[in-house]
């Protein structure tokens, strides 16, 4: 399939980017700036989760800031008021940090995400509200490839309270009539990603070491397959989902329809590094083994069908890209 959608002006629009210092948030408020939209930026900058200054640098004077957290429920409501579109990035985004810390996960993101909800059901009924929800939900591939439809048996207490948000958003359009769309994005890679880690995101960690000329050492044989999307990709669809009357009431899930090999992957990555590095194989420590999932490949032929969006990037283009950018920023994300 191809793309077949082009992006409206945003202009008079007022956006709201919940967790928009972090990777997604922050790509999202930059793409809807250039669009002309008025965009606030509302972020707790919670240690470790990736949030970062330097990924609105670009748009500082333009956007409006307010550092605030969405177990506030006060400080949620006034960010709210008033906004036409919504985007809730927040949440604790790390598998192993949820799994250690059960009730901190709960908190931030089922908590979080359902004050989202209710502050734009008491406040501002008439706003778009855009989910990002996670792969996560799904848990292990039973059919392949997976769509909407397929079963959901999370593998991580994340994976558990991001589906139930997402249950949420989908129910208040139900029964409140909520304007609510669930975007459930799967392995996303680019530009403005925390690079220190693998728990936010494998390969722009990946792609850090291979820059560093530090030796890359994955869990087992690398076989298990996946697919990938390309930030800007991502951002188009979310973007889309709110610009778009159909979407209302929808879960979409993105992915690419294309399996690669993840040790494929890793030598994409120290090709488009340049590294000579050799990649490093080793066992499965037990918590990772524990919620591995295997293969994983997403037809996204639904939202392909209803919205005309369908990745425009190759993971070879899209790290090639992704690799300029931090070659020229590495100060800000090393």
């Amino acid at each position: 399939m191809k793309p077949n959608y082009s992006l409206e002006s945003m202009k008079e629009k007022k956006v709201l980017v919940i967790g928009g210092l972090g990777f997604i948030g922050s790509n999202i408020a930059q793409k809807c700036v250039a669009l002309g939209a008025e965009v606030t930026i509302f972020d707790a900058c919670l240690e470790p989760y990736g949030w970062n200054f330097a990924n609105i640098k670009e748009i500082k004077e333009k956007i409006r800031f307010i550092k605030g957290d969405t177990r506030d429920f006060e400080a949620l409501k006034q960010a709210i008021i008033s906004q036409d579109i919504i985007y809730d990035c927040a949440a604790q985004v790390s598998h192993l940090i949820s799994v250690k810390d059960p009730l901190l996960d709960i908190d931030i993101t089922l908590r979080g995400g359902m004050n989202v909800l209710e502050a734009v059901r008491q406040h501002n009924k008439e706003a778009v509200l855009i989910y990002a929800g996670t792969r996560g939900a799904v848990g292990k591939m039973l059919t392949k490839p997976i769509t909407e439809e397929h079963p959901t048996h999370p593998m991580d207490i994340n994976g558990i309270n991001k589906l139930a948000v997402e249950k949420y958003y989908l129910l208040y359009h139900q029964i409140h009539n909520l304007k609510t769309c669930v975007i459930r994005i799967n392995n996303t890679f680019g530009e403005r990603a925390d690079m220190k880690t693998g728990d936010y995101g494998i390969v722009n960690f990946f792609l850090r070491k291979a820059m560093s000329n530090e030796q890359i050492t994955i869990n087992g044989d690398g076989l298990q397959t996946r697919d990938y999307n390309y930030i800007q990709d991502v951002v188009d669809a979310m973007i889309l989902a709110a610009q778009k009357p159909e979407a209302i009431g929808q879960l979409f899930f993105l992915g690419s329809n294309q399996e690669t090999r993840f040790i494929d992957m890793c030598n994409m990555i120290l090709e488009a590094a340049e590294s000579k590095m050799s990649i490093e194989k080793r066992q499965w420590p037990a918590d990772r083994k524990a919620i591995e999932i295997g293969d994983f490949v997403v037809n996204p032929e639904k939202i392909n069908r209803m919205l005309g969006w369908w990745p425009k990037t190759s993971l070879q283009e899209g790290l090639k890209k992704t690799a300029e950018f931090y070659k020229q920023r590495k100060a800000e994300y090393w």
